[in-house]
């Protein structure tokens, strides 16, 4: 594992301080590796990075260390938000967020290593979401049938009723291919509320943190956030949210329903779900 500008020190959950996290637990080590957005934008003279804890159970850690650290050129400057990891054909790939340089939009790349941990080194094309599109949060699901998606949010900064849309990855997970198809339109969900950003004068539907999750009845779960309306799952304010939506024919294809009674309501999103050490199943979610 490689050290960063930071000390490596010995901490508990609760001392960390990070968004999007992300959980990735490995038997064959018996450890728990913890990702998340940290130096997104880089910090004084060093240039932004993904950290990684490592763990032997869920509340001591130990980091952070560097997961990522971007070579030369490489095209995602900053922004660099929300990494998950995948164990695909026997190496680590990780689906992260990164925002191109002027001119250029945020997008979904894929990084690869032969350890959970890295160092991971570029792999896709670039970004595999649309290059036109203002994309985040892209999240990897593989079909039955050996078909490879990349889930993602269209941003509500460029698409108003904000988006999640999916498309096809070609089976080495070097770039997309094929049409989006479009799983939600958040402004048709009846508890959610408009978002709106002074500093760019904007207003949209948020869609952040797409999930998926092939439930033993076979429907594909989709687990997602955005902020709710107040007083509609609990009496307050409303907050971020853990939604979740449902394809019955277990396919990403859909069709897709929205269920109505959200999984967790205010302070509580961004989630993603593992099968921990000790075979349980958890759910990892911003609070």
């Amino acid at each position: 594992m490689i050290k960063g500008f930071r000390t490596i020190r010995n901490v508990k959950t609760t001392d960390i301080h990070i968004r999007d996290p992300f959980v990735f637990p490995y038997p064959k080590e018996n450890k728990y590796y913890l990702f998340g957005t940290t130096f997104a934008d880089g910090c004084g003279d060093e240039d932004p990075v993904f950290e990684v804890y490592e763990g032997n159970n869920l509340e001591d850690w130990q980091g952070p260390y560097v997961a990522f650290q971007p070579p030369k050129g490489f095209w995602g400057v900053r922004h660099y938000w929300a990494p998950e990891v995948f164990e695909i054909d026997h190496r680590f790939y990780m689906f992260a967020t990164f925002k191109g340089g002027i001119g250029e939009h945020r997008g979904t790349g894929i990084l690869v290593s032969d350890h959970p941990a890295g160092p991971y080194i570029p792999h896709s094309e670039g970004p595999v979401t649309p290059k036109n599109w203002e994309c985040l949060d892209g999240t990897f699901y593989e079909e039955e049938n050996g078909e490879r998606w990349i889930v993602f949010c269209h941003e509500w900064t460029q698409e108003f009723e904000g988006k999640i849309k999916a498309i096809r990855l070609t089976h080495d997970l070097k770039k997309s291919i094929g049409i989006p198809i479009e799983i939600l339109n958040a402004s048709k969900m009846n508890w959610i509320r408009l978002f709106g950003d002074p500093r760019i004068e904007k207003q949209g539907y948020l869609t952040d943190a797409p999930f998926m999750y092939k439930a033993k009845n076979g429907d594909l779960l989709m687990l997602w956030s955005s902020y709710s309306k107040p007083n509609y799952g609990d009496k307050g304010l409303g907050g971020y949210t853990v939604a979740v939506a449902r394809s019955r024919s277990g396919s990403i294809k859909g069709p897709w329903e929205h269920e109505e009674k959200l999984l967790m309501d205010r302070n509580a999103g961004h989630p993603s779900l593992f099968r921990g050490l000790d075979n349980q199943l958890y759910m990892h979610a911003l609070s």
